[in-house]
């Protein structure tokens, strides 16, 4: 809000206004005008008329003020210039004399904000950059921006921008200084470089559902999430399946990618993660899909030699590359799947066997027993 400031005039016929001052509300900011009236009112009985307007020199409300020499315009809007002028006019017959000087202010001028200039910066390299804000009645000011490359942050409270950007391209940025009610914006572009010389790979690991090679499931889709770390920053995190299907993972230094597709048997998914000089790293997957347990028999012959007793195993119909061996439902070895094994036994009694797919506890075969003397 503006202090009060006087305005002079000698204009014949006519009065000298001034602003008083300017004040806040909840719903709309006020101006009070205060003016002197001419040497030629004196000795009649007079009103004054107040024009309000936004231009100079046009004025598109008009209050009658009465015969006192002060004015209040409640419904001023912050940041909006006004422009006032006041006439007189005699109580008996409405005969208006001219409009006085014209006066113009705010009752809460804009706070304003220097423009920085466009940026360029390389990833990876700290940067800083202070904003530079003002406002004309000494409110405190609060910055804000957006658009800023990943990596770089303003201090809400001094303007200060800092930071170490992690993704190459240019940037829309728009800062803004705000007193509270009234803000002022800027808008550059900040261009952030490949880091110079940079020749080291990103890397990336897949978390979730496992951190294994393999993984059976019978859902017709997978979500995946893991990390991906870089010297400089890690840029973006895409996926592929080779059996149809790519896109892009959310985040990058954590990230996650919901819902690939599978396809029946074994998928092969890619995980790849890259940096702004277009290093890239990769972690894979092979997810076995199989919408119901296959037709899958295990044959069991119980084999007792003197100091030692084995189980041989046969199976059939089994499309895996490989399979887990279960025994009384743990697992006991992966092996190629080649329809055969065996399994050396500990002592004497009943022993459960099943064929499951690699990484499943679910998608497996029959179980078949036996029992060893």
């Amino acid at each position: 809000m503006i202090a009060g400031t006087r305005w002079k005039c000698a204009l014949m016929a006519a009065v000298c206004v001034m602003v008083l001052g300017a004040a806040s509300r909840a719903a709309a900011d006020s101006i009070t005008l205060e003016w002197n009236p001419s040497s030629d009112a004196v000795g009649y009985n007079v009103g004054y008329n107040v024009h309000v307007g936004v231009q100079s020199g046009s004025y598109t409300q008009h209050f009658d003020a009465g015969s006192g020499s002060v004015f209040t315009f409640t419904s001023a809007i912050a940041g909006q210039r006004y422009c006032f002028a006041v006439s007189a006019y005699l109580l008996s017959s409405r005969l208006e004399g001219p409009n006085s000087s014209e006066v113009c202010g705010y009752s809460n001028p804009p706070p304003t904000l220097v423009n920085p200039g466009n940026r360029t910066s390389a990833v990876g390299q700290p940067v800083t950059l202070q904003l530079e804000g003002s406002d004309p009645e000494s409110q405190p000011l609060t910055y804000s921006a957006t658009g800023l490359p990943p990596g770089l942050t303003v201090m809400a409270s001094t303007g200060f921008i800092s930071g170490a950007g992690t993704t190459a391209g240019t940037y829309s940025v728009t800062a803004r200084a705000s007193d509270g009610t009234l803000t002022a914006a800027q808008t550059f572009t900040w261009t952030m470089t490949t880091a110079p010389g940079d020749t080291t790979r990103p890397s990336a690991a897949i978390a979730t559902p496992t951190t294994a090679a393999m993984y059976s499931t019978t859902a017709s889709t997978i979500n995946l999430t893991g990390t991906a770390a870089d010297n400089v920053g890690v840029t973006q995190v895409t996926w592929a399946n080779d059996r149809g299907g790519s896109g892009v993972a959310s985040g990058t230094t954590s990230w996650a990618i919901s819902s690939i597709p599978l396809v029946n048997g074994s998928n092969i998914i890619t995980v790849t993660a890259s940096d702004g000089a277009g290093n890239t790293g990769i972690d894979t997957l092979t997810v076995t899909y199989a919408t119901t347990p296959p037709p899958t028999t295990v044959t069991l012959t119980a084999v007792r030699g003197s100091s030692w007793k084995m189980v041989l195993l046969t199976w059939t119909n089994v499309s895996w590359s490989s399979v887990d061996i279960y025994r009384n439902n743990v697992k006991i070895r992966n092996k190629r799947n080649d329809g055969s094994t065996s399994d050396t036994v500990p002592s004497r009694g009943s022993y459960d066997y099943k064929i499951c797919a690699p990484g499943s506890t679910t998608v497996c075969s029959n179980v078949s027993s036996v029992y060893i003397q």
